[in-house]
């Protein structure tokens, strides 16, 4: 199979593993449009029946009949989670307790719902997926090579389906159990909001906020996947064009620096977009899994074998929410930084003589070091892989310092 590169010598070896040649006497030319692709796939119908689908909320359409009910039902819905999340956050108890612990963890899930929810709605009222695949789109143009894999997300969709059942299957099931044995909190003088209404309905509320939970991180999860992809083919194509020294071709490496800056500026625009989400309930589930984990450890002997699996079942879901919020932003830098470290090792284009390629490499290599393109979560901390390590290392040690405290303190 061949391909045609713009302004590159007849003879030439382009392309992955050096297997795709220009044949002399042929005009090179760019690939054909490649149709936008469909990054959600499946999840699309259940965003709309999730009833957080806003996209009619837009200026042309706001006023008319489908406007007005999507923003209803939107507004039900997040009333409805306002409504629970002060009703734990309003229910008192002694610190270190383990109703304070419990009441506290789901307070902060609600919260991370909520958050969910908000984005959600924003996302498809500013149309921001379709925005991206289009940009995707026009990039997958100035690819030098296909590839049919990295284009396909049907086993990606497989897999995001997989991991939000944990998050229904958790929080429903400790939902129903709390409801039929009428008790949230497991200490001995409290129960959790069961003589108020809205115990009666915490099931269905529960279930909305799975759903909230479960579209944010597969939207989150498949921008960020998508951007992935295309920065990483992208830095295969520079590793093999510098392996066979073309990156010395004035218009290849012009070309290499244009598809870079466009795709540092779509990696700002969906961090610009995602920080919705990203740069907030990571903090959010982090705390919920600080309290769930300090009830495990610390009141195991009084946590009867169904709450005891179930908690622990909390523990796996806001870890798992936490690590998806963060880890797709690592590996987006990661791929960034790899870009620098291929141009820095190409010692040929280095010491190039021509003053022009010269300083079109030092701009494509700055661009990777200095532009803004990394996410800050709770807008103070970019996130990168020391970032993240970080968070990894000291949040369960705080847990094991509440436990270690408790268990010192058994009077409290």
């Amino acid at each position: 199979l061949e391909y045609e590169v713009p302004m590159v010598e007849a003879g030439t070896t382009l392309g992955l593993g050096g297997g795709l040649y220009v044949k002399p006497g042929v005009e090179p030319t760019q690939l054909p449009s490649p149709p936008a692709p469909k990054l959600l796939g499946p999840f699309e119908p259940l965003i709309r029946f999730s009833g957080l689908d806003c996209h009619k909320l837009r200026k042309e359409s706001i006023r008319s009949v489908k406007g007005v009910v999507s923003a209803v039902v939107a507004l039900i819905i997040l009333v409805i989670m306002v409504i629970e999340i002060f009703t734990y956050m309003n229910i008192q108890d002694k610190p270190l307790s383990v109703g304070w612990a419990e009441s506290t963890a789901y307070a902060f899930m609600a919260l991370q719902a909520f958050i969910s929810a908000i984005a959600v709605i924003c996302w498809t009222r500013e149309n921001f997926v379709s925005q991206f695949e289009d940009t995707l789109s026009r990039l997958r143009t100035m690819r030098l090579s296909t590839s049919q894999s990295i284009d396909d997300y049907t086993n990606f969709h497989r897999k995001a389906a997989v991991m939000i059942v944990p998050i229904f299957a958790v929080v429903l099931s400790t939902s129903f159990y709390s409801s039929v044995t009428n008790r949230y909190q497991l200490n001995d003088n409290s129960t959790f909001y069961s003589e108020s209404i809205l115990h009666q309905f915490a099931p269905f509320i529960d279930f909305v906020g799975c759903l909230a939970s479960s579209m944010a991180i597969i939207i989150y999860v498949t921008v960020n996947t998508a951007l992935n992809r295309e920065i990483k083919h992208f830095n295969k194509e520079l590793t093999n064009s510098a392996r066979f020294q073309q990156l010395t071709l004035p218009q290849v490496l012009n070309n290499y620096s244009k598809r870079h800056s466009d795709l540092i500026q779509l990696t700002r625009f969906v961090n610009q977009h995602l920080s919705k989400y990203g740069a907030i309930v990571p903090l959010f589930s982090l705390t919920a899994f600080i309290n769930v984990s300090y009830i495990v450890g610390s009141f195991k002997a009084s946590l009867d074998p169904v709450m005891y699996v179930l908690l622990n079942g909390w523990t796996i879901v806001c870890m798992g929410i936490t690590i998806a919020g963060l880890s797709p932003l690592v590996k987006v830098q990661n791929n960034i930084q790899e870009t620098a470290e291929i141009l820095m090792h190409d010692d040929v284009l280095q010491t190039c003589g021509d003053d022009q390629m010269h300083h079109t490499y030092r701009v494509t290599l700055d661009r990777c070091l200095h532009s803004n393109s990394k996410m800050a979560f709770l807008n103070a901390f970019p996130v990168d892989s020391n970032c993240f390590n970080r968070i990894m290392f000291f949040v369960p040690n705080i847990s094991a310092a509440m436990i270690l405290y408790r268990l010192s303190h058994p009077y409290l």
